[in-house]
């Protein structure tokens, strides 16, 4: 072996190691993507996380309070969530992502919603005192500013280059989806079902924007529009039960979603972001798992982990299925 080609094995053997001891250090050895998410199954909801594929379900919180609406931060450390655990009234709290070092960051305020920036410094959340209105704040809980201040906004979400925020908004009275600047500016309206309309998701490559909206059998199913409210809504999928709170993975592959069926409880799901490919992760229990949120190391494909067929290009009708 050449000198020049030992020097180039020596440094991705470094390379490798570091990568490691921070796979690591965050508690995800095998460096695959997880799925944060809430459930109802012990009683009352608390904080779960699994593999992509449904297996090595873990309970991060054990409290009595009700632990809802997790959020990973991208660098997968840290997840951000609701509890009552406090006099009962939800305030924001974050933890590590073993569930270890819990602290609190809200205490003014019922606070929902929360959702990271792309680059893990900031957390956009709802602040319920003065009308239900969109805030941020450092990640550490520092530094609160309220950035809407009209109408009855809910369910914040960063667009990837952490310049836009897309939210859920009553202004006009039905719920639809609106994007705005970072600061609050420039809000604009993407969408127009005059329907029940909510949790909007930004895809990775800052193109489309998932959400749930009812159909015309006042069933919600996962619609996404483009960000700059060009073209008709895309309807992703079109079968019973309702579904709802998507969120795109972080390779844009693929959407999480929760599946309602008024006989069953609620389940996650995945699909291909064209809508294609549905495949049942949580099973049927005695309580809901819902709000689920992704963590993937940089370079991983969700997809092929997924044992999906990706497809990339335009979004296309979806297949039958659940």
């Amino acid at each position: 072996m050449s000198i020049k080609a030992r020097r180039f094995f020596t440094a991705a053997l470094v390379l490798s190691l570091l990568i490691q001891m921070q796979i690591a250090a965050i508690g995800y050895a095998d460096g695959r993507p997880k799925i944060v998410f809430s459930s109802t199954r012990d009683g009352n909801s608390d904080i779960y996380v699994m593999e992509i594929d449904g297996s090595n379900q873990v309970r991060l919180t054990h409290d009595q309070a009700n632990d809802t609406e997790p959020s990973w931060s991208p660098d997968g450390e840290r997840i951000a969530f609701v509890s009552d655990r406090n006099n009962k009234a939800d305030y924001l709290y974050v933890m590590d992502s073993d569930g270890q070092n819990l602290m609190r960051l809200t205490n003014d305020a019922v606070s929902r919603g929360p959702a990271w920036s792309p680059d893990g410094k900031k957390i956009v959340y709802v602040r319920s005192k003065g009308g239900n209105q969109i805030w941020v704040m450092d990640a550490d809980g520092q530094n609160k500013t309220q950035i809407t201040h009209a109408g009855l906004n809910v369910h914040p979400a960063w667009s990837p280059d952490g310049v836009r925020i897309a939210f859920t908004s009553f202004w006009a009275g039905w719920p639809e989806i609106y994007v705005m600047d970072a600061n609050g500016n420039n809000q604009q309206r993407l969408t127009q079902h005059m329907a029940a309309t909510d949790h909007p998701s930004s895809s990775p490559d800052g193109q489309w924007i998932a959400y749930e909206s009812q159909d015309e059998a006042n069933r919600l199913q996962i619609f996404a529009v483009r960000t700059d409210g060009s073209g008709l809504p895309k309807r992703l999928t079109h079968n019973p039960p309702d579904k709802l709170r998507p969120a795109w993975s972080p390779d844009g592959d693929t959407i999480a979603y929760v599946s309602v069926d008024p006989f069953q409880n609620e389940t996650i799901h995945l699909m291909t972001a064209d809508g294609n490919h549905l495949k049942q992760l949580s099973e049927e229990h005695d309580g809901d798992d819902t709000a689920p949120d992704w963590y993937a190391p940089v370079g991983w494909s969700v997809s092929s982990a997924a044992n999906f067929v990706t497809i990339w290009g335009a979004i296309k009708r979806p297949a039958a299925g659940r």
